[in-house]
């Protein structure tokens, strides 16, 4: 900020704002306070004196010469004071001063940081709501505010309350409002973050600039060293993308005008890097997956510029861009982008392209190896041609974030998707919610173990039915572990074998006492390789939600070991257990016919109001550790059964068929249908009249359009010639 040049002028005429009159050893008054601008006339009534006002510490110098003054007064002069600020004065001759002939003016003004004061605290202009834009400039350049010249951040280089000019464009607080709700910060942490003072500098132009003196085409550098456009047409006066809303607010060193947008130099971050892909029309099928794989907070949040927000970043994000993801799905076989979205394998694909650090440009040098979000490498090379990451070029770099940086993608990173089938095909798992839960499973997922090596991890993103595929190998172990999150009661999943054949199903469902989520089993086996006994349930109770943490039972048959189940898994890798705690968890385990042992170690915290008790397939209870204020014991030597119940045999044509939800509201799902068995279905309502037909392939969603809410019947014929009719209550 340049200085403002005050100066003190002093002529011989007396007609004056305010007159000092001088006798011997004294000033009347001696102290005085006076507006900018005034003048002073100096009146000699007796005594040889002058007026020395040249001390180092006045705002500007002045003086009148020696004159001799008599009874009727000789006017020595006048001084107009056009700097504020404290002036010292005195008559310097001999030892006049040390006898006391000295004095005190104050030159008061109102400056732009006395107008900011306006906008809060029932100023004068609070009712233009702009209280936040003016706290910060005057935080950071007024050397009368009380974090001014104390302020660390504050350099001396721009003082609002100094003689220099100043045109300030203050946002208001509605802008204000909105770039934090975009940052995901409070007042403090943005008036906090790091170029906080050079954001500002934007908004201030050296000099007085009034509403007419912003013509059209006008360039205004600023403080901060960029230049601000204006433009003028039928809608006003605007400040690069910012309309002019108040004007002209004049201060003694400058003007103030209100604008309703932040004004944002060029290059400098829009906000955190999900904002900077979101506003991108070049990322949208990148958008989708990150919100589909719940990435869209992670990418939210600000580590940098708050370090008490427990957020994951910054990251540095290779973003695709949309042609590059049409260009994938067509080269690895998918119909389009929609079925690549929806597949399995995303969460994987999307996952390579993030790093928990940041990396611009001139950081990103030939041979560097990046670590990805999902613990793989991103090789860098550079070349003639510019930066590639995995071999894919980076076609645009450097989208800067408050949380870290962006570059666009010109293709997808290489991804090596996996065999399709073990030595005993692949399993398929559907997944459904009802249509009145929301969007998806709101982050509950669908964990696939084989002998304990985690295989898949999927969530449903949409509210249609979704599906995904995984191999299974001859002597495997297969555990499919349902972790909640959202509304559970929703929730339902079914597990089709590598013969086309359900051999295992489980819906969520609502008590009075909440929402009971669908049961993980454990202990499945492909190729047919059904365990002799069927499935065991086992239903562990925790009266104090705590018990169990840290917890796990293994359960072992005559054919070994059939499970082992942690209450405190960490299947998504982000450092908390998944499972916080539970009053009860209910899992089913595939066991082999003759005696079972059931090893528990209940964990580390109030293991005695932990409890467990297990049924046979039949429902009978067959061991009863859920016993009050004791620790619960192994169960050791358990006839679940003699004989064969068949996991693996689910019963054919249309017996085994369910709908869910029921009642329901806009679809329903024909649950338990052979993938491969064609059927017809009409909905009728209760007089035998035909509102929808139907006719599909397995099992789907059927879509409803009936009208009026009641009571309707489903009518279901296979292509085996099997009829069945159900109730359907639609809402």
């Amino acid at each position: 900020m340049a200085l403002f040049c005050a100066h003190a002028t002093a002529s011989a005429q007396c007609e004056a704002d305010t007159t000092v009159y001088l006798t011997d050893f004294l000033f009347t008054p001696s102290e005085l306070t006076i507006s900018v601008g005034e003048t002073i006339a100096f009146v000699n009534a007796e005594g040889l004196h002058n007026v020395d006002g040249t001390a180092d510490s006045n705002p500007a110098p002045f003086f009148l010469p020696e004159v001799e003054g008599f009874i009727d007064g000789v006017c020595m002069g006048t001084v107009t004071f056009d700097v504020p600020g404290v002036y010292t004065f005195s008559s310097s001759i001999g030892v006049q001063p040390q006898l006391g002939m000295t004095g005190t003016i104050v030159v008061d003004a109102e400056t732009l940081t006395d107008r900011l004061y306006e906008f809060w605290g029932g100023g004068a202009l609070e009712s233009l709501e702009a209280f936040q834009s003016s706290y910060a400039l005057t935080s950071y350049f007024s050397s009368t505010y009380y974090g001014g010249a104390n302020n660390p951040g504050w350099t001396g280089e721009i003082d609002l309350d100094g003689a220099e000019t100043y045109t300030l464009f203050v946002p208001s607080d509605v802008a204000v409002d909105e770039l934090m709700a975009l940052m995901n910060l409070s007042q403090f942490d943005m008036l906090a973050f790091y170029d906080m003072p050079m954001a500002l500098k934007y908004h201030i132009v050296p000099g007085v600039h009034m509403a007419a003196d912003l013509v059209n085409g006008l360039a205004l550098p600023t403080m901060q060293g960029q230049s601000l456009t204006i433009t003028t047409g039928d809608g006003g006066i605007m400040v690069d993308d910012a309309n002019l809303l108040v004007s002209d607010i004049t201060a003694f060193n400058g003007v103030i005008h209100l604008v309703d947008q932040i004004l944002a130099p060029q290059g400098y971050p829009s906000a955190t890097t999900w904002d900077v892909i979101q506003q991108s029309p070049d990322h949208t099928v990148f958008e989708q997956a990150l919100l589909n794989e719940g990435l869209d907070e992670a990418l939210r949040g600000q580590p940098i510029l708050n370090d008490n927000e427990p957020a994951e970043g910054p990251f540095t994000v290779f973003a695709p861009t949309d042609d590059a993801f049409f260009a994938f799905a067509e080269e690895n076989g998918f119909a389009d982008v929609d079925e690549l979205l929806s597949s399995q394998f995303m969460d994987d694909i999307v996952s390579r392209h993030l790093v928990e650090a940041v990396y611009e440009s001139g950081s990103l040098s030939n041979g560097l190896n990046l670590s990805s979000y999902d613990n793989g490498t991103i090789a860098i090379a550079t070349d003639g041609a510019g930066i590639s990451a995995n071999t894919a070029p980076i076609v645009q770099a450097d989208l800067f974030a408050y949380n870290g940086v962006v570059h666009a993608l010109g293709e997808v990173m290489p991804f090596a998707f996996p065999e399709p089938t073990g030595t005993c095909g692949a399993w398929t798992i559907h997944m459904i919610s009802d249509p009145l839960g929301g969007t998806g499973w709101e982050g509950a997922t669908v964990n696939v173990f084989a002998d304990g090596v985690l295989l898949a991890s999927e969530t449903k993103t949409t509210d249609a039915l979704e599906s995904f595929s995984f191999p299974v190998d001859e002597g495997s172990r297969m555990d499919i572990i349902y972790v909640p999150d959202g509304s559970p009661a929703y929730h339902g999943f079914e597990v089709v074998d590598e013969n086309g054949q359900i051999i295992y199903s489980s819906n969520g469902s609502a008590s009075w006492s909440g929402s009971i989520p669908p049961v993980s089993v454990y202990g499945l086996h492909p190729c047919g390789a059904a365990p002799g006994c069927g499935l065991a349930e086992i239903t562990f109770s925790d009266a104090s939600g705590d018990g169990w943490f840290g917890g796990s039972m293994a359960v072992y048959s005559q054919a070994g070991l059939e499970a082992t189940i942690s209450f405190n898994p960490d299947f998504d890798g982000d450092g908390y257990a998944d499972y916080q705690s539970f009053a009860e968890r209910k899992v089913r385990v595939a066991v082999d016919e003759g005696e079972v042992d059931f090893f528990v170690n209940p964990g580390v915290y109030f293991p005695e109001s932990c409890g467990y008790v297990v049924r046979n397939p039949d429902g009978e209870l067959v061991v009863d550790q859920d016993l009050p204020a004791q620790v619960p014991e192994n169960a050791e030597g358990v006839l679940i059964c003699e004989s064969s119940s068949g996991v693996g045999e689910m019963p054919e044509g249309l017996l085994g068929v369910q709908l869910y939800p029921n009642p329901a509201v806009g679809r329903v799902a024909l649950l338990g249908l052979a993938p491969g068995l064609p059927w017809e279905a009409e909905l009728l309502s209760t007089t035998g009249q035909i509102r929808q037909s139907f006719q599909g392939v397995g099992p789907q969603e059927l879509h409803l359009h009936h009208g009026a809410p009641g009571l309707f019947l489903l009518r279901l014929s296979a292509s085996t010639g099997e009829a069945k009719t159900f109730r359907l209550v639609l809402e």
